[in-house]
């Protein structure tokens, strides 16, 4: 069961990705005014909606898988990824657990406190959209890349547990968070697209 929700969230809901090797050379100093902005963008609104689309990239069989839907970041209630093609499904990641609804209406839950890695990572996903960087400092080695056309923000976890799961994520935008690059603990590579609401 452990290896089935961390393939649905790898597939529907995780956010690491592999970026130029550019980031990883510069990192983050949390006082500079840039890093300072870019937290302020992330943490703006309490409830970010809108629609994505998400490729995923397999390493072994070289091939990507693209998927698109509907997402939902709110720092009271979690993550939402409502998937609406190639087929219905949806992912709820929150402090108490996370809630797959599989396209029959089915659900699977797991709760946060059985399995360390969905509850790290449910944690991080949630620091790094609400740009909460205590959480952030904690769990992450930090970079930050400023751009003429936004900025890229980098993490690696500092856990070992985790880094099996997630080996890194990039963060990129402007006024607000347009791409999310995961890289998993195997090397397959989830990039999402985010378009807000109202943008």
């Amino acid at each position: 069961m452990h290896k089935s929700f961390l393939t649905a969230l790898l597939i529907c809901g995780a956010t690491l990705f592999a970026a130029d090797a550019a980031i990883w050379k510069s990192p983050a100093n949390l006082e500079s005014p840039e890093v300072q902005k870019v937290m302020q963008v992330l943490s703006a609104s309490e409830t970010v909606s809108g629609t994505f689309t998400q490729k995923r990239t397999v390493v072994k069989i070289k091939r990507t898988f693209t998927s698109s839907g509907k997402f939902e970041i709110s720092q009271k209630n979690g993550i939402t990824w409502d998937m609406e093609k190639p087929f219905a499904s949806k992912l709820v990641i929150s402090d108490s657990g996370v809630v797959q609804t599989n396209p029959d209406g089915s659900k699977t839950e797991m709760a946060s406190a059985d399995n360390v890695i969905f509850r790290e990572i449910a944690t991080s996903m949630r620091a790094v959209l609400g740009g909460n960087i205590a959480v952030l400092q904690n769990r992450f080695e930090l970079y930050f890349l400023q751009q003429k056309k936004g900025w890229k923000v980098g993490l690696v976890p500092k856990e070992k547990t985790i880094q099996k799961a997630i080996a890194s994520i990039v963060l990129e935008g402007d006024k607000d968070l347009k791409k999310v690059e995961l890289v998993d603990g195997e090397g397959n590579i989830l990039t999402y697209e985010f378009k807000q609401s109202g943008k």
